[in-house]
C-alpha cells in the first residue's frame, strides 16, 4: 500500500515508517496536517495513519477532511486518547481502526494487514494459491511454508500487484535498492533464481516464476497477500 503517517513524535514516526517499509509498503512520514497539504499529490494514498494531537490542524479534523475528499481511503488513528467518547469521535470522524498509545508494533502491523486485505481481496480461482504472509515473512503452499527475506517479500508483493504479475528488470532492481548495471543484473538473476527455487519447493504444479526474455520476470501462481 501507499501509506502516509502523520505523527509529530519523531521517534514513533521514524519507527512506523521503517517498520511498514520493511514489509513492502511505500511509506511517507509527515509531522503535521499542513505538511500533508504541502505535499499534495506527491504520492497517492491507500492508508492514512494519523495522530490526533497534532500541531496546527488536529487529527480528527484532518481525518474528517480526507474522508470527504477520498471516500475509499483507509484511516488508522494512533492516539493517547483512550476513553470511549474519544473512540466514538474518532470513528465518527472516519477512522477504520483506532489504536491507543503506547502503540504495540505487532498490533499496528496486524491492523495494517487487515486494511490491506480490504483493499486487495483475494480473487477466487481454482486450485491451490500461494500465500505471502507479510508479518511472518513466509510463503505458504501445498507442501508447507518457506521463509522469505525482506527483499524477497518486497519482490513478491510488487509482482502480485503488477499488471499480469510481471515486472521489468529495472523495476525489480529498484525494489531491491540496486542501480541498473551489468553487475547488478547478474545479482538480480541469482536472487530471482533463489526465490524461484523456494517457490518451486512449495508443491505447485507448473512454473512458479519465469523469465520474460529481454524484459524481466513474471509470477505464474495465483497469489494471496496476507
Amino acid at each position: 500500500m501507499n501509506i502516509v503517517a502523520v505523527e509529530d513524535n519523531d521517534d514513533l514516526r521514524e519507527t512506523v515508517v521503517e517498520l511498514l517499509g520493511e514489509q513492502g509498503h511505500r511509506v511517507q512520514g509527515l509531522r503535521c496536517a499542513e505538511e500533508l497539504d504541502d505535499e499534495g499529490g506527491r504520492m497517492p494514498m491507500d492508508l492514512l495513519l494519523v495522530d490526533l494531537n497534532l500541531p496546527g490542524e488536529d487529527g480528527l479534523s484532518l481525518a474528517r477532511r480526507m474522508r470527504q475528499a477520498q471516500p475509499g481511503l483507509r484511516i488508522l488513528m494512533m492516539t493517547s486518547r483512550h476513553l470511549i467518547p474519544d473512540k466514538v469521535r474518532g470513528y465518527a470522524a472516519g477512522a477504520d481502526i483506532y489504536l491507543t498509545k503506547p502503540i504495540n508494533l505487532e498490533e499496528l502491523t496486524a491492523a495494517v494487514m487487515a486494511l490491506d486485505r480490504q483493499l486487495n481481496p483475494a480473487q477466487a480461482s481454482p486450485g491451490p494459491r500461494l500465500e505471502v504472509v507479510t508479518f511472518s515473512l513466509q510463503a505458504l503452499g501445498p507442501n508447507g511454508a518457506v521463509a522469505l527475506n525482506a527483499s524477497e517479500l518486497m519482490v513478491l508483493r510488487a509482482l502480485v500487484r503488477a499488471s499480469d504479475q510481471r515486472l521489468a528488470h529495472w523495476q525489480l532492481l529498484e525494489i531491491m535498492g540496486l542501480s541498473v548495471t551489468d553487475a547488478n543484473q547478474a545479482k538480480l538473476a541469482v536472487r530471482m533464481s533463489r526465490l524461484r527455487k523456494k517457490l518451486d519447493g512449495l508443491g505447485f504444479s507448473g512454473r512458479s516464476l519465469q523469465v520474460v526474455r529481454s524484459d524481466g520476470y513474471q509470477l505464474c501462481l495465483p497469489t494471496e497477500l496476507r
